[in-house]
């Protein structure tokens, strides 16, 4: 794209063989960072975003402020240390049968602060990204593309379906998908979320539920973006 909109998301969201697999190194202890907190209820945990989740200097550079709760029997998954990491935080169910049945990322968007420019480049760029993360699938589609709401902000959402290859004696695993771009009009920072849900779970039964019902829709209803500037540290 010939445009100062970019988006990031980390490798963790490839499905695949060996260590591409959904289910390769996403059992972290949940639980065990310092910015997160019990929610109101014990069922739930909430994540802060700080710049201790800002791995990388593209993750720096683009820092934003937000907030989002998620089912407390999740995991965080750890990320990069070496500088490589592009996402601020991924969250997943526990396995079953291979598969994580749900799992949320949380990376980073960039603009320039012109609303209208960032929206034309932002719906130029949205196919070619949605195909770009489909390359980390197998049988993927995209099945709708459009405007959307996550936390009182407009988003840009596609929806995906694709397959998990059976990992040992377990059965494959369908996949379905959504990803927003999450950029405030005329704020130059914002955030890219992707959820996945499997057949693990017998809540999601189409794309278009991704987010609507049941699990993931009680995090998505409790996604906030402060779209304020960066703490000092944060610049550059």
């Amino acid at each position: 794209m010939n445009t100062r909109f970019a988006a990031a998301l980390a490798a963790s969201l490839a499905l695949g063989a060996c260590n591409m697999s959904f289910s390769v190194g996403n059992n972290s202890s949940a639980g065990s960072d310092a910015n997160e907190s019990e929610a109101a209820t014990p069922a739930t945990r909430r994540f802060v975003n700080s710049l201790q989740h800002a791995r990388s200097d593209a993750l720096r550079r683009h820092y934003v402020d937000f907030s989002f709760e998620y089912p407390s029997g999740w995991s965080m998954t750890p990320q990069p240390t070496d500088g490589t990491a592009q996402n601020y935080v991924r969250v997943a169910a526990p396995l079953a049968d291979g598969y994580e049945p749900f799992a949320f990322h949380v990376g980073y968007a960039f603009g320039t602060g012109n609303a209208e420019a960032d929206r034309r480049a932002m719906e130029a760029g949205l196919p070619q990204m949605a195909q770009r993360l489909g390359a980390n699938f197998q049988n993927y589609q995209v099945v709708g593309m459009g405007p959307d709401e996550v936390g009182g902000v407009e988003s840009l959402t596609w929806r995906f379906t694709a397959t998990g290859p059976a990992i040992k004696n377990g059965a494959p695993a369908q996949i379905y998908g959504r990803g927003d771009i999450v950029l405030p009009p005329g704020a130059s920072r914002g955030v890219v979320l992707i959820s996945l849900t499997t057949s693990r779970t017998n809540e999601v039964d189409s794309p278009g539920e991704v987010g609507e019902i049941g699990t993931l829709r009680a995090v998505y209803d409790s996604f906030r973006l402060q779209p304020g500037q960066p703490s000092a540290a944060a610049k550059p």
